[in-house]
């Protein structure tokens, strides 16, 4: 049976949400010429400022639609480099030198409605792919449009700070999948997906009336606070009848202009209190929280029915199993794409993770599977038969719920990340009737022990280490050292002792200080330790 390298991305949407921001500029007569004129502040790529022009072509189009066009002009500067974003911010936003760096350290966009501009840093994270520069092109420029729609009350303290964020996220998720970028339905899976790996949330009662200096506060990523006011939103769409959503957000702006109360406008767009809705929310985001797993497998063509029927079925088999393994279920919506074949798997990854071909390509190299948020995208053609499909299936699950638990990581122990999602898939096929974990483990430590030249495992504690020691001995070799020493630390410490591991992975970030802080050594240590234990007779 093969033991496939997995490769990971999260292109995590909690970096656009919480990069994408607006400041409070009180109002003043608006611009009299319309439009949007984009300008370069630098030696912007080509390829950004295309990504950039169609999504603010896309943004005028929507408003049009929504027979609300913009109507004061707005200068869009895009920023190829931290420091050309700094000098922007002081030059057209009239920013401190210190003020500046501070935004453009946790910011991809800043507008000022009552200027009449914009600004994108080309450096941030949320601007390095095609569907997140227009998703963030789309927030910033829908501020634009709040300011309009308001008379310039969208900012104001006494307006709803969850709403106005929360809902420019929503247009720029509208506007980056209609122009060929992520969909608004990954977008919505993607922020409970975040939202349920995070370590800590602000209230949502706290992201209703915001001071400037608040805002500054809850932009920094540890409180989730845009993620947070994105459910809000999702929530909040969910109760409006089809194809109305757009409207009841502009009617909510529109209110903003007759009374600065964000309570007063928001119970004339929606029909509802604004306390009313934080009840029902609260309810709605426990149950989003701890929605049990379910995943909603799309066969591509060349994929047959009946592979994605037992796809579906065994991921949802092995569920009860590994909650006893890991302490807690797994949960949430995925979306489970499986591929035909190499070429095609290569092709789903451009198409759902927004990335080149030669990106895709790369990640593709070796992978069983890629994950993006809420969307895994599989290699069906390399599951193989039952047995090795029961295994992968299980393996994969095994690495979601690792994810749920404690996804923050630094300072990795790629071998034991490894070793414990094929521990699980033995175990799972254990349980099917597919051999015993005892025989298995009696492969691996035989394999091991014969080989004349093993990596040390030291080697193996990154991706990158992990990669080149297969280059060197071989995917097989690399797999069943990782599995014996996962085996091993869990004969000596138990199962229990991983669930303890994540959480202090969890609470400290660090998979290496979390490992010396449960087993009471090193990996250093213990790599001596297995190396021992490899060479000896037993």
């Amino acid at each position: 049976m093969r033991r496939r390298f997995v490769a990971g991305i999260f292109l995590l949407a909690l970096l656009m949400v919480a990069a994408a921001c607006t400041y409070a500029f009180w109002p003043r007569s608006p611009q009299s010429e319309r439009g949007i004129a984009i300008q370069s502040a630098g030696d912007v790529p080509a390829d950004v400022m295309a990504d950039v022009r169609e999504a603010a072509a896309g943004v005028s189009r929507l408003a049009a639609e929504a027979g609300v066009p913009l109507a004061h002009g707005v200068t869009l500067f895009v920023a190829p480099t931290q420091e050309d974003y700094e000098r922007v911010l002081t030059q057209q936003f009239s920013h401190s030198e210190e003020e500046a760096a501070k935004i453009s350290a946790i910011s991809g966009g800043w507008t000022g409605g009552k200027q009449g501009k914009t600004a994108l840093n080309g450096a941030a994270g949320v601007m390095q792919d095609r569907s997140g520069r227009m998703s963030t092109t789309a927030h910033e420029l829908f501020h634009q449009l709040q300011y309009d729609l308001s008379h310039g009350n969208d900012a104001a303290e006494q307006a709803l700070f969850w709403l106005e964020e929360g809902s420019a996220d929503y247009v720029g998720a509208l506007v980056a999948e209609r122009c060929g970028g992520k969909s608004l339905h990954k977008w919505e899976q993607d922020t409970m997906f975040d939202l349920r790996r995070a370590q800590e949330t602000v209230n949502a009662k706290e992201l209703v009336h915001c001071s400037p200096q608040r805002r500054m506060q809850l932009m920094e990523k540890k409180y989730h606070s845009y993620q947070l006011a994105d459910a809000m939103v999702i929530c909040l769409v969910q109760k409006q009848a089809k194809g109305t959503e757009l409207a009841a957000i502009v009617r909510y702006f529109q209110a903003l202009a007759d009374t600065r109360s964000g309570e007063e406008a928001f119970s004339k767009a929606f029909g509802m209190t604004h306390a009313q809705f934080l009840q029902e929310f609260q309810q709605w985001y426990v149950q989003e929280r701890h929605l049990p797993f379910a995943a909603h497998v799309i066969a591509r063509p060349g994929v047959s029915a009946a592979l994605a029927a037992d796809v579906k079925t065994q991921a949802a088999a092995v569920q009860p199993m590994l909650a006893g393994m890991y302490g807690q279920r797994l949960c949430g919506r995925y979306d489970l794409i499986l591929a035909a074949d190499a070429a095609d798997f290569i092709q789903a990854i451009a198409e759902n993770c927004a990335v080149t071909q030669d990106k895709a390509r790369e990640l593709a190299t070796g992978s069983l599977w890629i994950q993006d948020g809420s969307t895994i995208i599989v290699q069906a053609g390399e599951l193989g038969d039952g047995k090795q499909r029961i295994f992968s299936v299980d393996a994969l699950c095994a690495r979601l719920l690792e994810t749920q638990v404690a996804d923050k990581r630094e300072e990795s122990v790629a071998w034991l990340d490894r070793g414990m999602i094929y521990l699980a898939g033995i175990r799972a096929l254990e349980q099917a009737g597919q051999g015993r974990y005892a025989d298995y483990r009696r492969g691996w430590q035989q394999a091991v022990r014969r080989a004349g030249a093993v990596p040390s495992l030291e080697q193996l504690l990154t991706a990158d280490g992990m990669r080149e020691a297969s280059e060197s001995y071989g995917d097989d070799i690399v797999n069943e050292l990782a599995e014996f020493a996962a085996d091993e630390l869990m004969t000596r410490f138990g199962w229990s002792s991983y669930r303890a591991y994540l959480q202090q992975v969890r609470r400290l970030g660090s998979e290496r200080e979390a490992f010396r802080e449960v087993y009471g050594r090193d990996t250093a240590a213990y790599a001596r330790e297995l190396e021992l234990a490899r060479t000896s007779r037993r």
